[in-house]
C-alpha cells in the first residue's frame, strides 16, 4: 500500500491511500491536532461518500484500536491449536488454602505449578496482570493460565492445605 502525502500550508498535512477494493482514504491531520477522514468509495469520485472529524485524543484512541492494542486477531487454526494446549481457568480461594493470606511472590504458584495469575476477581474489583507482592485472600477468584495439569494443580492449592508448600 503507498501513502501519499503533502503539506497543506497553514492548515497541516494531507494523507492518502487506495485500499485493497480501490476505495480511497484522505486523512488531513490538522496542525490544531483535529483529524478529517474522506472516503471515496470510487477512485475517480470529487465528493467524499463520508466525512468524520475527529478530535486529537477521538484520533489516537482510534488508532490504538486500529494497531490492535486492545484486540489482537489470530488466525483460526492458531486459535484452536493454542486453545488445545493453554486454558484460562477461575479458582476461587478458599478460607483453608494454603495461598490464602500471602503474596503472590511467596506463593511460589508458577514454580510449584508452571500456571501463571493474569487477574484477581476480589469482590467488584478486578486485578489485571497483579503485582507479585498482591496479597491473596480467601474469597479472591484467581484467573489462572497453565495447560490442564497445571490449572488443576493450581486448583488443588486453592483447596486444600495439604499439599508440599
Amino acid at each position: 500500500m503507498k501513502i501519499r502525502t503533502s503539506d497543506l500550508p497553514g492548515i497541516g498535512k494531507r494523507y492518502s491511500f487506495k485500499t485493497a477494493e480501490e476505495e480511497t482514504l484522505v486523512v488531513i491531520l490538522h496542525q490544531s491536532g483535529q483529524r478529517e477522514l474522506y472516503y471515496f468509495a470510487g477512485s475517480d469520485e470529487d465528493e467524499p461518500d463520508f466525512t468524520l472529524r475527529l478530535s486529537d485524543e477521538e484520533a489516537r484512541q482510534l488508532g490504538t484500536l486500529l494497531l490492535g492494542v486492545d484486540y489482537q486477531p489470530v488466525a483460526d487454526d492458531r486459535v484452536e491449536l493454542f486453545l488445545k494446549k493453554i486454558r484460562i481457568e477461575w479458582l476461587q480461594v478458599d478460607e483453608g488454602s494454603q495461598l490464602a493470606h500471602k503474596k503472590i511472590i511467596d506463593s511460589r504458584i508458577r514454580s510449584k505449578t508452571g500456571a501463571t495469575i493474569i487477574g484477581i476477581q476480589r469482590d467488584d474489583d478486578f486485578i489485571g496482570s497483579p503485582d507479585v507482592d498482591e496479597v491473596i485472600l480467601p474469597g479472591d477468584i484467581l484467573m489462572i493460565i497453565g495447560n490442564r495439569e497445571q490449572t488443576k494443580s493450581v486448583d488443588s492449592l486453592c483447596h486444600s492445605c495439604s499439599l508440599e508448600q
